[in-house]
């Protein structure tokens, strides 16, 4: 049997290597790095977005689990609305102040945790450099002694010179208050020059911040010079999928919301989460669609006094035929990770994973995954049900003939909640 310390660098060393199908989302490419977090203001629950010129700023995290200081250094890259790599653009074009790589000058090691770990973090923009484009951009964050990227982030910046108008319906064009959401809506762009509006103009569609299905750039069904309509893209009638399951484990000593067992086995504690099964009905409870917030009802400085925990999750389910069970949130970077891959226990008659996750208020979901570079679904575990509480995101993008980058002029983000 696997020691407590095996099970940990065993599950840290399978973030490495992930799939660059899925670079539009935050990722760590180390063994010893965790918790990356985005914030942006006060908004522990916002998506990663600034307003140009807004004033807006955004706290970046990361834990590296050890003691031992590391130089970090970040770059940003500017991306296409796609997320690939820009190669139209200089530094110079898109930042203000300084440009080449800033050192992450604030780091503070762990107080009283069984695991030892250094908290690093930093501000963006900041008094040294800024951004004076719109559009979507890449923190490679790496580490200067090694020249070596230890993790991405992805971020996007806004000037609004479109208006989005959007609704969302049970009465889709596959049922009627059964299983599926329909997304609809327009662009006015009449602040735009446009020649091609087609070619020119893009859009990218979220459920929930979730990357697996989003739909990117769906044709519009009517179009004039200045406006531009989805109604009957069947790509954006999505399943409505079901509430977020939730736990926290905020105290180290009792078993808090979601938490079945808390135990210590040196040298680690393991929260062993409630059986979940398959959900066959609908039933509100308010959550933060995939979201987390890393805090601790012991001590007020989380970032450096919170400790790490084994979670064990645990889904009672019939063996699948094809495909796998996955966990995934935020805390999984949206990702289908090899560490959130579910396995099936004969013994149990269940799909269970163990999670590294450091103590903190989690939003999870089982999704079934056929392929890591596809889509996951949620009927199989999760069940799919109208009534569900959503947050769907549209970002549009312009590029003008001979533009050299894409500017994100509108983003309309809504939760649709039925009947309301």
């Amino acid at each position: 049997m696997s020691t407590p310390k095996q099970i940990v660098w065993t599950l840290l060393l399978a973030l490495v290597g992930l799939n660059a199908a899925w670079a539009q989302r935050h990722e760590v490419l180390t063994d010893h790095v965790r918790t990356l977090r985005v914030v942006v203001g006060d908004q522990w629950n916002a998506s990663p977005l600034l307003h140009l010129g807004g004033g807006d700023r955004m706290e970046i995290s990361f834990d590296d689990l050890t003691h031992e200081y590391r130089r970090y250094r970040y770059r940003v890259e500017a991306c296409n609305f796609d997320w690939t790599t820009n190669e139209g653009l200089f530094e110079s074009d898109y930042l203000r102040g300084e440009t080449g790589e800033q050192t992450i000058e604030t780091f503070r090691k762990s107080l009283n945790t069984n695991m030892l770990y250094t908290h690093y973090t930093f501000t963006f923009p900041n008094e040294r450099v800024g951004i004076s484009l719109s559009g979507n951009y890449r923190i490679h964050i790496y580490d200067d002694d090694e020249e070596e990227d230890v993790a991405l982030v992805c971020f996007s910046v806004v000037k609004e010179a479109v208006q989005i108008s959007a609704s969302v319906s049970t009465n889709t064009d596959i049922d009627q208050d059964r299983e599926h959401q329909q997304l609809r809506f327009s662009v006015n762009a009449q602040n735009l020059r446009m020649t091609n509006p087609t070619k020119e103009l893009k859009t990218v569609v979220l459920q929930n911040d979730r990357w697996d299905n989003a739909v990117v750039n769906p044709k519009p069904d009517f179009l004039t010079p200045n406006d531009l309509q989805w109604r009957y893209d069947k790509r954006l009638i999505f399943k409505a999928g079901n509430e977020y399951r939730k736990f926290e484990i905020t105290n180290l000593r009792v078993p808090t919301l979601g938490v079945n067992k808390l135990r210590w086995f040196d040298p680690y504690y393991h929260a062993e989460l409630y059986e979940g099964k398959r959900r066959v009905n609908y039933l509100y409870d308010e959550d933060q669609n995939g979201k987390y917030l890393v805090r601790s009802e012991e001590y007020d400085d989380a970032d450096i006094q919170a400790d790490y925990v084994l979670v064990h999750f645990t889904l009672k389910a019939e063996p699948l035929v094809e495909g796998d069970y996955y966990v995934m949130g935020d805390f999984s970077l949206q990702r289908f990770l090899p560490e959130c891959k579910m396995e099936y226990q004969d013994d149990r008659e269940a799909y269970e994973a163990t999670v590294l996750l450091k103590q903190g208020y989690y939003n999870y979901l089982y999704l079934h995954v056929d392929d890591p570079e596809e889509a996951g679904t949620t009927a199989e575990a999760e069940g799919d049900f109208y009534q569900t509480e959503n947050k769907y995101s549209i970002l549009v993008y312009f590029r003008p003939p001979g533009g050299r980058y894409d500017q994100l002029v509108g983003v309309r983000e809504m939760r649709f909640i039925p009947g309301k």
